[in-house]
């Protein structure tokens, strides 16, 4: 049985989206990949990427600039606390109003949680430190 490549899904995927951009940060082993489109209406600069985020400055056709970053979390709860050093790093490196989205792998309260193998409140507690340290807000 033939596989596609993650790159020609993602091709299929700008495509049947209407997208006209894409970055890609491509998967290790099995897992993880990230992948970021967006359309023809804005100008998007690649800032820096990792296995966990990629960080892009964004212009709009009215010339608003903002930085993006999509972020995924360690899976490891064990290993999130680097997670979080690297927001507390990506937090510090521009001025630009700043939008983070993603999977953290992590929940803010834990009155949210249903069903499942409980969390630990202290990883609760040290990733609302992080968004608190780097000013975001959870939207929910």
């Amino acid at each position: 049985m033939e596989t596609k490549s993650n790159s020609v899904r993602v091709e299929e995927l700008l495509v049947k989206l209407g997208f006209s951009g894409k970055l890609v940060v491509d998967l290790i082993g099995r897992s993880g990949g990230l992948y970021l489109l967006w359309s023809h209406n804005v100008v998007v600069d690649l800032v820096l990427y990792s296995q966990y985020h990629i960080d892009v400055k964004v212009q709009s056709l009215c010339d608003n600039v903002w930085r993006l970053t999509g972020f995924y979390g360690d899976p490891v709860s064990s290993q999130r606390c680097h997670s979080w050093t690297l927001l507390r790093r990506l937090a510090c490196m521009s001025p630009l109003p700043w939008v983070v989205i993603g999977d953290f792998n992590e929940i803010v309260y834990y009155d949210v949680k249903k069903g499942g193998v409980p969390r630990d409140w202290r990883n609760i507690a040290s990733f609302r430190e992080a968004l608190n340290d780097c000013s975001l807000v959870d939207l929910g």
